[in-house]
């Protein structure tokens, strides 16, 4: 987040961040929802660790649910407040779709905000896929 701050005042013609301070504070709400929920499942080491305690067969629909579970939280949260600042959730929106086999109609507003991103050029280019050293399942 520090770099977001970061960023917003290094370059204010592009910001980030709202300046309301109620949408910031809904935006900080959403990285928190995302760190601290959704995002340590798309890493790697975790994804590991996980495969050394749980089956096969429980590990998908494990990481389906709390990923569910963050998004729904999301959801409610984003209902009235999406904007410029909800980017951070590309890459998880992305993972969850393509890694996680997440349903994203399940949820209309991160949906919309995923097909969003697919019209950056820039987002297009940044995906796993794309880049040199992809490979695998890392690649999707």
């Amino acid at each position: 987040m520090t770099k977001k701050r970061g960023n917003h005042h290094q370059y204010p013609q592009y910001p980030l961040l709202p300046t309301d301070i109620h949408k910031r504070a809904i935006n900080f709400q959403a990285v928190s929802i995302v760190s601290s929920l959704i995002q340590p499942l798309q890493n790697l080491d975790t994804l590991k660790y996980i495969d050394k305690r749980v089956s096969r067969d429980d590990k998908l629909p494990w990481v389906q649910s709390i990923i569910r579970k963050g998004f729904t939280a999301l959801e409610k949260l984003l209902k009235e407040h999406t904007g410029r600042g909800d980017t951070f959730l590309a890459p998880q929106l992305h993972a969850a779709s393509k890694r996680f086999n997440i349903d994203m109609n399940e949820f209309p507003i991160l949906s919309r905000l995923h097909e969003t991103y697919y019209d950056i050029p820039t987002f297009r280019e940044t995906l796993p896929a794309n880049q040199p050293d992809a490979v695998g399942q890392l690649s999707q």
